[in-house]
Formats: structure tokens, sequence, C-alpha cells
């Protein structure tokens, strides 16, 4: 009885740490999908504003590194609740007065958004991999999941109400961060305190595999940069080359969320009998032809978007799954460290990417840049394939 009392409490602390991850998300995924109005409304070029959106996800991650390092004996959870309050100030970079100092002004937001997030990222996965009742990969799968549901719904939010009020009305989305808070206080949440050096411990429930940390952060980089890629790019192409409304083009990118939050939890729940490894190889061998496929209907029917949505279903998992296995990685460094790089300097990578093709896009267009997409699933794969050769070499 107990342990059921406490296994219904971790829960409902889960669901109160993702709320706030989702929350703190949707702050991150509003502006990509509104780029092409504030392009029209500022007069700034397209490639600065992709810099300038990729400025806000570098700086929500790459911050994430040192909160990591900072705070391992904290256990009360005031710094993520207000992490959520921070990351809202985005909702009004698309809504300053239009002058000369306009993109200097939306860079500055993008940053103080971004030091919100951060602090979200790495004490939010601490407090989860505190939660021992629960399966890491399982829990790592909701938190995580729950964060990109955030960042892809907040397109759909961010396009539709563009669409029908115009891009002042993306100001009253800020309510949404005080209530990220009161979850948290309810259930009770605490973050786990840890030891100055990590303790190997693998439950051989869940038969974890221990991979090079090293090893998981490259194909962790590589996963986030096709999702950031995603995420920024395609609202845009849909909505500018293909020609389709601009809530159907966040919708679009919501629906693949959507599908990826399904997929990760049915993948994170099944991974530690199917093998970490094994449902990692599976979902980007058959994430990259989907994607494929996908790109080529997109231009042509709407009904592509039921191909997106399931092709979220099938790859999304390999980030959280690589969160997870993070947790037991062969590292010297504590698991709050291997958290803010694995879910902050991936994504840091993955933002300078971001920087370095958004020129290109003035002068390629977007489309031919989404196949960026499925040639990283197939990198990942490649990686992944590797590593359990190596491994099976190894026993």
């Amino acid at each position: 009885m107990q342990n059921s009392s406490v296994r219904s409490r971790q829960w409902r602390q889960l669901f109160a740490l993702t709320f706030a991850h989702m929350i703190a998300d949707v702050y991150v995924g509003l502006i990509a999908p509104v780029l092409i109005p504030m392009r029209d409304r500022y007069g700034i070029s397209l490639a600065a504003l992709i810099v300038i959106t990729s400025l806000l996800v570098f700086a929500s991650n790459i911050f994430q590194i040192p909160v990591g390092h900072l705070r391992a004996t904290w256990t009360r959870p005031w710094l993520i609740w207000g992490g959520v309050l921070l990351a809202g100030v985005s909702v009004f970079m698309p809504c300053l007065p239009a002058t000369p100092g306009s993109a200097a002004g939306m860079a500055a937001l993008a940053v103080l958004s971004g030091l919100g997030v951060a602090t979200v990222h790495p004490e939010g996965l601490r407090a989860v991999h505190g939660l021992d009742t629960i399966s890491s990969s399982l829990s790592t799968a909701v938190f995580m999941v729950a964060g990109f549901m955030g960042f892809s719904g907040g397109a759909l939010l961010s396009a539709t109400l563009t669409e029908h009020f115009g891009l002042e009305s993306l100001m009253g989305l800020y309510l949404l961060a005080p209530l990220a808070g009161v979850p948290l206080v309810l259930s009770g949440v605490r973050l786990p305190v840890e030891a100055a050096k990590p303790v190997p411990d693998v439950p051989s429930a869940e038969r974890t595999p221990s991979v090079p940390f090293g090893t998981l952060f490259v194909m962790a980089a590589v996963l986030a940069t096709c999702s950031q890629i995603q995420g920024t790019l395609l609202p845009s192409y849909l909505h500018e080359e293909a020609g389709y409304s601009l809530s159907f083009s966040g919708l679009s990118f919501t629906l693949f969320g959507v599908g990826g939050m399904a997929g990760a939890v049915l993948w994170g729940a099944l991974a530690p009998r199917l093998g970490h490894l094994r449902v990692l190889l599976a979902t980007a061998l058959v994430g990259a032809p989907f994607t494929a496929l996908y790109l080529w209907l997109a231009p042509q029917t709407k009904g592509a978007v039921a191909v997106l949505a399931f092709t979220g279903f099938i790859v999304y998992t390999g980030f959280p799954l690589c969160v997870a296995l993070a947790r037991y990685a062969d590292s010297s460094l504590r698991v709050s460290q291997r958290m803010g790089l694995i879910s902050g300097g991936t994504w840091g990578v993955a933002a300078v990417v971001l920087w370095i093709i958004g020129p290109i896009a003035e002068h390629t267009g977007l489309r031919l840049l989404l196949h960026l997409i499925w040639i990283g699933y197939l990198a990942a794969a490649a990686m992944t394939l590797f590593q359990m050769r190596r491994a099976k070499r190894d026993q």
C-alpha cells in the first residue's frame, strides 16, 4: 500500500514537472511560425530573423550547461518556476515597435527568454531522475516529449492568434507562465541532492546499456539539429513556398509534435524490453524515408500532414532515449552536469547550425534545406549501429 502511495505521488510530481517544461517550451516555439509576418512588419530579412530565432534556442540551451554545474544541492523547485516566468518574455519579441533598433531588442529578449528556459531543463531532469518508482526511460520520455509538445503547440498558438488577431495578441500568452508553478507546489516536488562523484546505478530490470557520453552527445546533437531545422523552417516553408495558410502551417508542426509525444511515450516504455539502442536504430531508419516522403507530398496535398504526424510518432523518441541513456553513461560527470550537456549543449549545437544555414535559405529556398532532416536521421542510425557493434565486440 505504501509503495502504491509513493508511486502515485511520484506520478503527480512527474506531471507537475512535465507541465512546467511544456509551458517553458511553448515560449520557444512561438516565434518561428510567425517569421513571415514579422518580416513584413519590421522589414528585417528572413535570414536575420532565423538567426534571432536560433539565438533564442541557443541561449535556452547553452545556459543549461552552467546551470547543470551550479545547483547540485538545492532541493526546492523555485528556480524551475522562476525560469518559466523569465522564459515568457519571448512573447514580446514580435510586439516591439517597428524602429531601427527592433532587431537588437528582439535579440536581447531572445537571450533573456533563453536564460529562463535554460533553468528549467537540467533542474527538471534532475528531479525526474529522482522519481525512482518510475522507469527512467519512461519518465524521461514523458518529460522530454512534453517539452517538444509545448514547442510544437506554441507554433499552433502563435500562428492561429497572429492570423486572426495580429502579432500583438501573442502578449496575452504570458499569462500561462504563472500557472506553471502551481502544480510544482501542490505536488511537493523536491530535487534529489547529488554526490560529488557519480555512483554507478543501472537497474537490472531496465537493462540500460552504458554508452560513452561523448557518443551519446553527438547522436543527440544530430537528432536535435533535425528537430530544430524542422521546427524553425517547416512552418515558414509551408506558408511562404507551399502556399498554405499561417494557421495550417502551425498546425502541421503541432501534429508532428502530437505524433512525437505519443510515440516517445510508447517507445520509451518498450525500450527496456526491446533494447534502447535497437529502438534508436529502428526509429531513425524508418523516420528517414518517411520524412523524405512527406517533403515530396507536402506541396501537393494537405493530406501529407498525416505522414508528418506518423513520422513524429516513429522518430521523435530518439532524443529522449539519448537523454535517458545519459543517466547511466560512461562518464565522470554528475547527473546534472550530463543533463545540462545532453539537453542543452546538443540544442546549442543545433542553433549554431541554424545560424549557418539561415543566410543560405535566402539563396536556395527553404525546401532544399529541409532535406537535411532525413539525412540527419540516417547519420544517427549509422552512429547507433556503430555503437551496437562496438559494444558487441567488447563483450
